[in-house]
């Protein structure tokens, strides 16, 4: 785990600020998964990097866009130590068994001068044989999109307990009826989750949106050899 505050002068601690939190959890037996974990929660182009390395690198580049950097900018001593900025990054493992890993990935992040930070979640399934993030092509048939849409967007009135997608634009600000599916999901033996960041689908002051669709619900769209299928009986 990283907490700290890099500075324009670390030394003197002197100039724009950010303060960062990192924690990566990673396997440490399975240098396949290694290597899409830290895909995932870094980026592609750290896969091949140990985590230290990994951990370093990304350090790097967070100091690189979050610090002003020097006067030559045109702000004054003052102007620049009032420019604190902020990034938090972490993950876990939501659920895990003999076929999939899940891991969820939270962000924030706060830029100096900005009305507010930004919060936001990633979502990871693993499969356990081939290392790769299951994506929705490998769960559904072709042409899934607006029937799991539908689905989607009948979960979503019901977590917010509305009776219509008119009634959620008038009370919510959310335009249920254009809600579509977008691949931040995770897995467990019960059902998918799909994540809705703020301003996604909502206004920000909503907050991150949650939406839980028992497997059932999607049985009729799913491939032969989805994933899927260990969790719903015959």
């Amino acid at each position: 785990m990283v907490s700290t505050t890099y500075f324009d002068n670390q030394v003197a601690r002197k100039g724009s600020s950010v303060e960062v939190e990192l924690w990566f959890r990673y396997p440490t037996n399975d240098s396949a998964l290694l290597k899409a974990v830290s895909s995932a929660f870094f980026g592609e182009a750290y896969a091949n990097w140990s985590p230290k390395e990994a951990t370093e690198r990304y350090l790097r580049e967070v100091r690189s866009e979050y610090l002003f950097g020097a006067d030559s900018l045109g702000f004054s001593a003052k102007e620049l130590e009032d420019m604190k900025s902020e990034m938090t990054l972490s993950n876990h493992i939501t659920y895990h068994d003999d076929h999939i890993i899940t891991m969820q990935k939270d962000v924030y992040t706060y830029s100096a001068g900005a009305a507010h930070g930004l919060p936001a979640t990633g979502n990871y399934t693993f499969d356990r044989k081939s290392k790769d993030v299951i994506s929705e092509g490998d769960l559904f048939i072709d042409g899934y999109g607006p029937e799991l849409n539908k689905i989607l967007q009948r979960a979503l009135i019901k977590e917010f307990g509305r009776k219509s997608a008119q009634e959620m634009e008038s009370k919510d600000g959310i335009y249920a009826a254009d809600l579509t599916s977008n691949d931040n999901f995770r897995l467990d033996d019960k059902g998918m989750t799909y994540t809705y960041n703020p301003y996604e689908i909502a206004p920000f002051a909503i907050g991150i949106i949650e939406i839980f669709i028992p497997y059932e619900e999607v049985r009729q769209l799913l491939r032969p050899q989805s994933i899927i299928f260990n969790y719903i009986q015959p």
